[in-house]
Order: structure tokens, then C-alpha cells, then sequence
């Protein structure tokens, strides 16, 4: 039997603080990248791999890192395609996100790989 996991397992691995905003598509009337969501000092956990990635384009593409953050942050928002995550001082790029669920459907986290 596949029992659900349980994010009190998680909370303990959360040792960063971090602000992430999600853009949504589309521009603004200045050329600027529209907002759908603005979380700040959430609980996070930052784990630092550099890893080299060719993208679906052909570009060499350099992941820094993810941040794993508790339960679906953005359960309004289908895609999160795009972004920024602010992590001890220093600013990244969202490149992918993933929310892998539970048994019964329920998101118990969501992981943005950053660049």
C-alpha cells in the first residue's frame, strides 16, 4: 500500500529563507515581466549542485541549484514557467518547476530548479 507522505518529515530539512516571485505570460505596458505571485520569507530548503544542461533550444544551459519549499505554492497557477528566487542575498532565475504528488493528488512539495 502507497501511504501519503508527511510533510513534518520535510519541515525539518528547512533551513533557509527565501523570496520567490512567479511571472505570469506576458509583458506589462513598460516592458516588464508581469507578477502572479510575490511569497517572501518562506521556509525553504537550497541545495547547491551546478550541473551543465542542453536545453529543448540547443542552449548549454548552467542549473545552480533548486529550492524545495513546502506543499503546491502556487496551486492557482498550471505552469510556473518563469521567475526569480532570493536566497541568502543572491538572486536566481527560475528555470523549471515540479510538484510531485501525493497517492490521492494532493502536492506535498514543490522543487524550482534555478540558474
Amino acid at each position: 500500500m502507497i501511504k501519503k507522505l508527511n510533510p513534518n518529515h520535510l519541515k525539518r530539512l528547512l533551513n533557509n529563507e527565501c523570496d520567490v516571485i512567479v511571472y505570469q505570460e506576458g509583458l506589462s505596458e513598460e516592458g516588464e515581466p508581469l507578477t502572479s505571485l510575490d511569497l517572501k520569507n518562506q521556509k525553504c530548503r537550497f541545495v547547491e549542485k551546478t550541473k551543465v544542461i542542453i536545453s529543448s533550444e540547443g542552449k548549454k544551459v548552467e542549473l545552480i541549484g533548486k529550492v524545495i519549499l513546502l506543499e503546491d505554492i502556487a496551486p492557482n497557477i498550471k505552469k510556473i514557467s518563469g521567475g526569480e528566487v532570493i536566497v541568502n542575498n543572491s538572486k536566481y532565475e527560475i528555470y523549471q518547476a515540479s510538484r510531485p504528488r501525493n497517492p490521492d493528488g494532493t502536492v506535498y512539495m514543490t522543487t524550482l530548479e534555478l540558474m
